[in-house]
Order: structure tokens, then sequence, then C-alpha cells
């Protein structure tokens, strides 16, 4: 992703390095340098994400940018997940992707799929702990497609393994921060998680609020509240062990942006996260939406909330469909987001940036 700080020339780079060569290739790090090299000319001044390799670190460190991984928390790659895989026609395009020929072929070329395949993927640490699953209402162990597997914050055990891959990205790549990236969940026709039923939550939900959480609505306000404050918690105990290993690292999340209230559906109580001082920036990801209205009054909401106890960056993604892919479009997004109280602009992420050609557009926003 790249982020421009409103009113500096300081941009930041979300994803790995689009180089021609692998960590195991002798010729990485020249290709890296190469690749950081561009970042510097257009004002790149923070990586985040990267490739989790310490050679992206020092050599971006030595042209003064700094690299802060990420993880998406609990899912896939996280625990797991149960996908549907497909054979597709783009499978037999002639010409070579990147190439313009295969650009003109791609534009009028609607996609045709056969072959479904259900693939389940599962972590170690979660297999070998069943009971540690966050289950939906009717408690089933079986992943249906399209779900991430999700293991309960209940439990201590879960708690500190999560919290030890975040440390164990910042010694593994020496970054100057971390991040923790929120995305959608498994959810019901009105957009509320559907797991949280484990005997470990309900049983705590029956004895405080005297009502069994098998017997109302997914969206019931205080099942909803009651779980989220499950992920408020275990955000205040990351901020700490990333603090006790790092003091000087910075802790930052990213969520989906979306209308007041859409987050807590998905558990994810960000203002009570500021409240508990558990975050040091955060991001609302502007994933597959490119409408300015929405980005004027989301960005408005989030940052009045905020009321500058943190950096509020406005994420705007230039790779999911329905997103920022026109240049004039993402350069007036950015101005959008700005004057709605965004303290930084990004754009997520560098696959889109180089072949969208956006690199100019950086060079426009580190001039604002």
């Amino acid at each position: 992703m790249l982020v421009l700080e409103a009113g500096l020339t300081d941009v930041m780079l979300w994803g790995p390095p689009v180089v021609p060569s692998g960590p195991l290739e002798p010729s990485f790090r020249d290709d890296v340098e190469a690749w950081v090299r561009k970042c510097v000319d257009a004002g790149v001044t923070r990586i985040i994400g990267g490739d989790r390799t310490r050679v992206l670190t020092e050599v971006a460190e030595s042209n003064g940018i700094q690299v802060h991984p990420y993880v998406n928390y609990n899912s896939f790659p996280r625990h797991g997940w149960a996908r549907v895989t497909y054979g597709w026609s783009l499978d037999f395009l002639r010409p070579p992707v990147g190439s313009p020929e295969a650009g003109t072929l791609l534009k009028s070329h609607h996609p045709i799929y056969d072959n479904p395949r259900i693939d389940t993927s599962m972590t170690d640490f979660a297999r070998a702990h069943p009971e540690y699953r966050s289950l939906p209402r009717d408690r089933s162990y079986t992943l249906r497609p399209g779900q991430d597997l999700y293991l309960s914050l209940a439990f201590p055990e879960v708690r500190a393994e999560q919290s030890k891959e975040f440390v164990d990205v910042l010694e593994e790549t020496g970054g100057s921060g971390v991040q923790v990236e929120f995305v959608l969940g498994n959810e019901d026709e009105n957009g509320v998680v559907t797991y949280g039923y484990e005997e470990a939550v309900a049983s705590r939900f029956e004895e405080t609020h005297g009502r069994n959480p098998l017997e109302i609505p997914n969206d019931d306000p205080d099942w909803v509240q009651f779980r989220a404050d499950y992920v408020t918690r275990y955000m205040v105990e990351l901020r700490d062990t990333v603090k006790e290993a790092r003091p000087d690292a910075t802790l930052s999340a990213t969520l989906i942006a979306g209308e007041p209230g859409d987050q807590l559906k998905l558990l994810h109580d960000w203002p009570a996260w500021i409240d508990a001082g558990a975050l040091d920036e955060l991001f609302f990801w502007f994933r597959t939406n490119s409408d300015l209205g929405d980005l004027a009054r989301q960005m408005r909401h989030a940052a009045d909330v905020v009321n500058g106890r943190c950096p509020v960056i406005a994420e705007l993604s230039c790779y999911h469909p329905g997103s920022f892919q026109e240049a004039d479009l993402m350069v007036e997004a950015g101005r959008v987001a700005k004057d709605n109280g965004a303290d930084s602009v990004g754009i997520y992420r560098t696959h889109g940036v180089e072949q969208l050609n956006f690199w100019h557009v950086l060079e426009q926003f580190s001039r604002t």
C-alpha cells in the first residue's frame, strides 16, 4: 500500500516488492535494490507489508524507508479456510499475461470457469487444538466453501499464539512496526459474523446477561457487543506484547471501511480500541468501493470519532473489483479523503501500481 501523509512529502507503500526473482535466488538483492530505487524516486518513506525478508528491510532502511510487516487477524493463513478453486478460460490466454495484446483481450473477454473443487487448509496449531475452535450456532466443525476457520479468543493459549506471530514477524524482518489486517468474516444475511457460539463464550454470556445465545438472533446487540469485547481485550493484550518486545515499534490496524456500525457487525469495535489506547495508527480500507460520496462520509465519521488521538489513514485500493483504477479518480479520492479528516492517504497495492502505471499518481501525492 502506498500512503501519502497529508500536507507532507511522505509516502508509504503497502505490498511486496514487485521483482522477478525470489529470496533464494542470487539476483534477489539486486532486484530489490532496483525496485526500492523506484520507490525512492516516487517519494516512498514506508513499506507496509513487504515480503517478510530481512533483505527488503536492510535495502529499504539504507534508503531512508521504513518497513512495517502485517499479519492477517485470526483467519487464513492464520488458522485455515475452505475455498472453491476453479479452472478458468484465462488459463489458456496465449500472449503473456502482462503484454499489451493480453490486456486488449482481457478487456473484452468474460472469463468462463469449470471444474470447481473445494480445498480446505488448516494450520498445525488449529489442527492440534480443535477444542479452541470458534463455532457457529450449530457448533459444526465442518467449514462450508468460502468460510474461514477462527479460533476463540476466550482461550489465553489462542491469544498468546496469535500475538507471538506479530512479534515473530517483527524479529524476522527487523521492521519498525507491525500491522494487524482485519478482513471480512463468516457473515450471515445481515452482515454479522456467525461464530462465537463455542461453550466458553456462550456460557459466559448467559451468566452475564441471563439469556442463552442459542435462543436469540445472531444480530442481538448485546450478543454482538459481547463477542466484540473479546477482540477489544485481545487488541489491548497485543499492544502490551508488542510494546514489551519492541517499545519503539508502531502498532497499527487496517479495517474495511463502511458505514457507522458496519465494523461492529464483524466484531471490530474500533472506537473501543482507540479509547483503550491499543493502536498507534488506524487505517480504513476502501477496498471494493470507489464512490467518492461514500469515501467522504465514512472518512469524516472516522476522523470525528478518533478526534486526533492517533493518525487516521484512508487506504484506497486500486487492486480489488470496484476499486479506484483510474488515475484521475485516485488523485481526486486522495483529495476527498484529506478534505474529510484523513491524516494520510494510501494506495493498495504494489502490483496494481505497477500494472496500472500509477507511479505518476504517487509522485502527484508526494508533491501535495
